[in-house]
């Protein structure tokens, strides 16, 4: 039977209206930023302000991912609907587009604050950290889970939103199911070798508060993003 490609726009409209926190985790190559942006471009339509964390790419890199799937970020940064805080560049030396640059020097406190200054007299911002397993790679675990416990704490008490995208095998586990139980919920999303192919799955582990699909969905990324694939 042929395969049949469907819209995942079920998925993202789960994510972009719920309220709190969720993991979007899965290792390098499965799409999580893919799927972020994808979920970002339908708050941003809603009219909603987005703050966008980046530890691991330039901010250029991101809006170059955006276009591979059809999304013009340029618009969104250069207007202020979308603010970049650059947690990379200064790594490799780059200028950057982004309204905040943070060093290596910078506190995860120092962060949060910048955070919270972008946000300042935007109700009901999503915020974006892509991502987490990178900034907190090389941090105490108990700092680490202070950390998201009171961006956790900040985004409820804004009644806001965030995805954090993360990379489990960087973590210690302990360290990963903490952060996952403060969390709202959790998405997964893995690469598998079958077959001589790779092949990408996704599902939702947990959504509080909201009924959902618990099965695993095979999906592949197209010119507009992640499609899931029924046979």
């Amino acid at each position: 039977m042929d395969e049949i490609r469907r819209d995942v726009s079920w998925l993202i409209t789960l994510l972009k209206s719920r309220r709190g926190a969720v993991v979007i985790s899965g290792g390098n190559g499965t799409g999580k930023t893919i799927l972020s942006l994808q979920t970002v471009e339908k708050i941003m339509r809603d009219g909603r302000f987005c703050i966008y964390v980046l530890t691991t790419m330039s901010p250029q890199s991101l809006v170059e991912t955006g276009s591979s799937i059809s999304l013009d970020l340029s618009e969104p940064i250069e207007s202020g609907k979308m603010v970049i805080v650059d947690c990379y560049s200064r790594f490799t030396g780059a200028t950057s587009l982004a309204k905040y640059v943070l060093g290596p020097e910078a506190s995860l406190l120092q962060l949060r604050e910048t955070i919270l200054t972008s946000a300042m007299g935007s109700g009901g911002y999503h915020l974006v950290i892509d991502d987490l397993s990178t900034l907190l790679a090389y941090t105490a675990s108990e700092t680490a889970f202070k950390f998201y416990q009171a961006i956790v704490s900040d985004i409820r008490r804004n009644s806001a939103s965030a995805t954090a995208i993360l990379v489990p095998d960087i973590l210690e586990t302990k360290l990963t199911n903490l952060l996952y139980s403060l969390s709202d919920g959790v998405v997964d999303m893995s690469l598998e070798e079958m077959g001589g192919a790779l092949r990408r799955f996704i599902r939702i582990r947990f959504l509080r508060g909201v009924h959902h699909p618990t099965e695993w969905f095979e999906y592949v990324i197209g010119p507009r993003g992640i499609e899931l694939i029924s046979e």
